[in-house]
């Protein structure tokens, strides 16, 4: 084992889970390591529901894994209000009674429906905002000229999405089959966004893409796999307008 001084010099309190950059060193007793700086990523969210009390307030985790409340210094409540979902995140330095946190986002009041979309949101860390880049590559986006596309904008094809839909991806056609082998058979046209032709390997799209996997649905709103500018936009089979499809 390294011992490792909790309070490092110029540096200040350090916190279970911080992580460090340090220089050690052999002693008689083992190795000791001295504390250089305090690296990105040793703190840790926690998303629950928010009380007051004289000192500040606590935070009770929605994760039943978690094994204790966190405490919120009056300083770090960020204005929550008793019964409000809450992200925070963990404060280093605390070493005697409960783990300390500040908050960071106020999601809303618990009963909410939008708070417990929001909450879902952030508990299963879905992705719910995209880089400049990738935002930059969806608005430079143009509807491709028609070119070697067979042109079925003549063919009365119908949306499959419901009235609410917040996108439409898919649309279909059918008639009575003329040929005679398949009699009292169908001819079927469905048409799905050429959503590829947008996304080209290894751009910012295609990574973003790759990291939400789908879009995600939830009553009060979608958190889309692609920006606006494509899901509600050029991947979107619009009536009237023209768009790329498969």
């Amino acid at each position: 084992p390294i011992y490792l001084s909790p309070q490092a010099p110029g540096i200040g309190a350090l916190g279970v889970g911080d992580r460090v950059l340090a220089r050690t060193k052999k002693t008689a007793a083992g190795f000791e390591a001295e504390t250089i700086r305090v690296l990105e990523g040793g703190r840790q969210q926690v998303i629950g529901v928010f009380s007051l009390d004289a000192d500040g307030g606590r935070i009770e985790p929605t994760d039943r894994r978690a094994k204790r409340d966190f405490r919120v210094s009056r300083e770090y409540t960020k204005g929550a209000k008793a019964g409000e979902i809450v992200v925070a995140e963990t404060v280093a330095g605390r070493h005697l009674g409960l783990p300390e946190a500040r908050i960071v986002e106020r999601i809303g009041k618990s009963d909410e429906p939008a708070s417990i979309s929001l909450l879902a949101i952030h508990s299963h860390g879905i992705p719910n905002t995209f880089p400049e880049d990738a935002l930059a590559e969806a608005a430079a986006a143009t509807a491709p000229n028609l070119g070697k596309r067979v042109d079925l904008r003549a063919v009365p094809l119908v949306t499959i999405d419901g009235a609410d839909a917040r996108d439409f991806d898919d649309a279909v056609f059918a008639e009575p089959d003329s040929d005679k082998k398949n009699s009292g058979g169908w001819h079927l046209i469905v048409a799905i966004a050429d959503v590829a032709h947008f996304v080209r390997p290894g751009s910012s799209l295609d990574n973003e893409a790759v990291e939400r996997g789908n879009s995600t649905y939830f009553p009060d709103r979608v958190v889309p796999m692609l920006p606006e500018a494509l899901s509600n936009g050029l991947c979107s089979l619009k009536p009237n307008e023209d768009r790329a499809c498969l």
